[in-house]
């Protein structure tokens, strides 16, 4: 009998060990105050956001900054201007609409106007730490299709994912890797990964699109994908997890830091379908769900336990 609890219970144990964790993050909502939608694009490691965000619910679209509870809205001069990109020294990447689209790096109030060779259409949309920028252009009228770029040390380097019509690159991280886009030749839009020479295809489960959007310097990777809606999502040591703004109508996630922070933007349902921004911040540490089989074992175990200490005292006297 002795035998058959240890064993029981050494089973529990193990049921426990392997039982699946469950990612929990807190939620917290942000607007630029007097916006109609607020979009962040990405987010450093001090916490600072970058993003856009649309003050009368028209056109034009205006930068911001957030950093420490405050808000500070950016222009490149005379032009539409969306933030996309953050890195940890504070430089901020995006793109401006004047006759054309067109890049731009701004940092401190300074603003450089980013242009691919030859381009008629231009968007950053990624910085990491050394500097480096990951977007797109393109060069016909059409601005169709896109290729990818690095741009490192005042040169770019144009990269396509291997077969594809379409590729727009999003996020690029310390170690140079970039994510991104692209359409293949029956039109359908998946995720990549890009690492030095190699790609890969990111898929979400079962998903009809998914577009891979940041990326941070552990190879966490967010995104969004479409199944019935669209959501977003976190790709983290090969295995996908879906995340949804509490009561979100449409939700995509755009940028990670390195401790696991999630900036993004969702819909609601109401009448106005205005886009808010969002901060996920992950709890200190995931909480591993309990098994049924798990709760079923400790039962047994629990049980014989029991019938032992009354065979044990009834052969004692």
């Amino acid at each position: 009998m002795k035998r058959q609890l240890c064993g029981l219970l050494a089973l529990a144990l193990s049921l426990g060990a392997t039982a699946p964790a469950h990612a929990d993050y807190t939620f917290t909502s942000i607007d630029v105050p007097g916006s109609d939608n607020t979009s962040p694009g990405g987010v450093n490691s001090s916490g600072q956001i970058a993003g856009n965000y649309n003050p009368s619910g028209t056109f034009p679209f205006r930068g911001f900054l957030y950093s420490n509870g405050t808000y500070t809205t950016f222009d490149v001069p005379n032009a539409s201007t969306s933030g996309t990109g953050i890195n940890n020294a504070g430089q901020v990447v995006g793109s401006y609409l004047s006759t054309a689209y067109h890049g731009f790096l701004r940092d401190g109030s300074n603003y450089t106007t980013l242009d691919g060779p030859g381009a008629t259409d231009t968007r950053a949309f990624g910085i990491n730490d050394m500097g480096q920028i990951s977007g797109s252009y393109a060069t016909t009228p059409s601005k169709f299709p896109n290729h990818g770029f690095l741009l490192s040390n005042g040169s770019y380097t144009t990269f396509d994912v291997p077969g594809s019509t379409d590729t727009i690159g999003f996020g690029v991280n310390n170690a140079t890797q970039i994510v991104g886009r692209y359409a293949d030749a029956q039109a359908r839009t998946h995720g990549f990964l890009r690492s030095g020479d190699s790609y890969t295809t990111l898929d979400f489960p079962g998903a009809s699109f998914t577009e891979a959007i940041g990326i941070n310097n552990l190879g966490q990777i967010v995104g969004a994908y479409v199944t019935t809606g669209s959501h977003a999502f976190l790709y983290s040591n090969g295995t996908y997890t879906s995340l949804d703004f509490p009561g979100a109508f449409l939700t995509d996630a755009d940028g990670i830091n390195d401790l696991g922070e999630i900036v993004g933007s969702y819909t609601t349902t109401d009448a106005a379908s205005r886009r808010h921004g969002f901060l996920a911040t992950p709890l200190a540490t995931p909480v591993p769900e309990p098994s049924n089989g798990l709760l079923l074992t400790l039962g047994i175990a629990c049980v014989l336990c029991c019938t032992w200490l009354r065979a044990r005292r009834a052969a004692t006297g």
